[in-house]
């Protein structure tokens, strides 16, 4: 017995998914790659207007009979232990990637985030049991712009032994991406026998891809590194502004990226991924924690289940601009419902994904403690009845002393370091701290030694040079 939700039936998503079939066929999808183009068109797609591809239903099923599934899927770490896997429904955190802003620990002031930010956080990401994809939950500012893809890399293959996703530019940055791995471990063969890293492919809504995205999702494919195929359109903006109609878009710009992966590569891996999300008609800000953009995630997981694929959501990314009252509601409200159906939750992210507060990091975490805790599978056996522990304590008794209670109470009640269930009294007599402070002091324990490279300096030498490299690259072209 396990808790569930659907916002779809089982005829609903057979219907959203014949209307994205629909789509496919009769409008189609623009892939401006030549590469590509010929790919489509050797497989027997049809190609108008230059570059829009229009698919058949039974191209499609033919690359989703090759993509890989749940059970067969790895997302491979540095350290074999960290292994991300699918077999069962155990949900987990994912760095959220890309911010631009940090809120210092130290000062409490937001600020451009740093080359210095980044491996601190990854460290601190390092450290929380939670987190089981780890990747640059920042983007520094204080390095060149044109690079900045290429040094959060590199910071974070420097300090995490967890699997790392990024944004990859182009075919380059795939290829570098892959170096600095091979890098991190000795050689590209032993990389690609268990490629640690993936990559983040967005769709361009509605119905679209652009060139750099193509170019980095079919190299990706063609060495097996895993990709984060996510398609993020807005409701009433690049989507219909209504729910079905938004999951049906989305789910064809899937399907077709899907498609094209396994032209590319049969077997090429992939995760199910959506930033569907709504926007304020007022303000014209996008809202990555409404209540839509809780549902469309639900939607969407339930989409990808039907395809029997691995399924990462954005759930804890909040439009809060602060650890406060909104952020836990919305880390609460989406961060739960999205858990019920996907396996990974982007998270730790304030301000619609631009700002990272380091204390947000530590309280997301015990976030997905409490929610793994509360989505634990309920077994009913003899032991779990416990009538003989009942039996023994009898009408007024008490099991406080029970072997059965001594020898459980661990495993079957949650306890945090960081949320408070103590009294008023007890409360103030330990500083009458908010759980930010409480969040902050914890980072700040974290923090007190310098970041730790996994790696040794030699290769840490090594993957810096190929970010020199691109950097040379860049400015003599």
């Amino acid at each position: 017995m396990k808790l569930t939700i659907q916002y779809l039936t089982d005829n609903e998503i057979s219907q959203l998914h014949e209307a994205a079939l629909k789509i496919l066929q009769e409008v189609g999808m623009r892939f401006p790659s030549p590469k590509a183009l010929a790919l489509f068109e050797r497989a027997g797609a049809e190609i108008r207007d230059t570059d829009i591809v229009c698919l058949k239903e039974d191209l499609i099923q033919n690359a989703l009979a090759t993509t890989l599934k749940r059970n067969d899927l790895r997302l491979f770490a540095r350290d074999p232990e960290k292994d991300v896997t699918f077999e069962r429904h155990d949900p987990g955190l994912a760095c959220m990637t890309m911010a631009t802003s940090v809120i210092d620990p130290w000062s409490g002031e937001k600020r451009p985030a740093s080359m210095a930010d980044l491996d601190r956080l990854v460290y601190l990401s390092e450290h929380l049991e939670h987190v089981r994809v780890s990747g640059g939950p920042v983007t520094p500012q204080d390095v060149d712009h044109r690079v900045c893809d290429w040094y959060t890399w590199a910071g974070c293959l420097k300090h995490t032994t967890k699997h790392v996703t990024g944004g990859v530019l182009g075919e380059q940055g795939v290829l570098d991406a892959m170096d600095m791995a091979a890098a991190a471990v000795g050689s590209r063969e032993e990389f690609l026998q268990r490629p640690f890293i993936s990559g983040w492919v967005l769709t361009l809504p509605p119905l679209g891809m652009d060139v750099e995205s193509l170019e980095a999702m079919m190299a990706m494919n063609q060495h097996h590194i895993p990709i984060m195929l996510s398609s993020g359109p807005i409701l009433g903006n690049t989507a219909p502004v209504t729910i079905p109609g938004m999951v049906a878009q989305a789910h064809a710009e899937i399907l077709a990226c899907i498609t094209l992966s396994q032209l590319v590569s049969p077997g090429a891996p992939l995760v199910y991924t959506s930033f569907a999300r709504g926007m304020n008609m007022q303000t014209a800000n996008i809202s990555m924690a409404g209540p839509e953009f809780a549902v469309l995630k639900v939607a969407m997981s339930q989409m990808g289940r039907f395809l029997d694929l691995p399924i990462r959501m954005p759930s804890m990314l909040r439009d809060a601009k602060v650890l406060d009252a909104q952020a836990g509601f919305e880390t609460g409200m989406v961060g739960t419902l999205t858990s019920l159906k996907a396996d990974l939750m982007d998270a730790m992210q304030l301000d619609t994904d631009m700002v990272v507060d380091y204390a947000d990091m530590v309280f997301c975490n015990d976030c997905m403690a409490f929610i793994r805790h509360a989505l634990r599978d309920i077994r009913i056996d003899a032991d779990t009845l416990a009538l003989e522990a009942v039996a023994q304590a009898g009408p007024g008794g008490n099991l406080l002393a029970s072997p059965h209670t001594f020898t459980r109470f661990k495993t079957e009640l949650w306890h945090s370091d960081l949320f408070d269930h103590d009294n008023w009294e007890k409360w103030e007599k330990k500083g009458a701290m908010s759980i930010r402070d409480k969040a902050l002091k914890k980072t700040l324990a974290l923090l007190e030694k310098e970041p730790r490279m996994v790696v040794t300096n030699q290769q840490a030498a090594a993957i810096d040079e190929i970010v020199e490299r691109t950097l040379r690259q860049k400015n003599a072209s």
